[in-house]
């Protein structure tokens, strides 16, 4: 893997990915919107509308996100992203980004997921 600059995108180029079934644009806009967005619950609600995409490579680009935001927000709805993820847990593809997801929330936002 490769580090590269993310450079920022607008809300509509993720629309348009998504009306265009391009799913590297998909995934390459969810991250650079995650990242230099400033409304954090705007991305996560999107991050959370991917969730049942049939790329399971968007799905688990989303996933990284929400860990993302909780890193760069400290905040982020626990009670809409954790069922999400645990779900993602069951499928091999996706259940390493889902963990990580996890336990980023779980650094950044001080919550732990073992609570009820």
């Amino acid at each position: 893997m490769e580090y590269r600059q993310v450079p920022p995108a607008r809300r509509d180029e993720l629309e348009r990915a998504l009306a265009e079934g391009d799913d590297d644009a998909v995934q390459e806009t969810i991250v650079a919107l995650t990242l230099h967005d400033a409304d954090g619950t705007w991305v996560q609600d999107h991050c959370l509308a991917l969730k049942d995409h049939p790329s399971w490579q968007a799905r688990a680009t989303a996933m990284t996100c929400l860990g993302h935001i909780a890193r760069i927000h400290r905040s982020i709805d626990i009670d809409r992203v954790l069922p999400p993820l645990r779900s993602a847990m069951s499928d091999p593809r996706t259940a390493g980004y889902a963990e990580q997801a996890i336990e980023d929330i779980e650094i950044y936002v001080g919550f732990s997921a073992d609570d009820p």
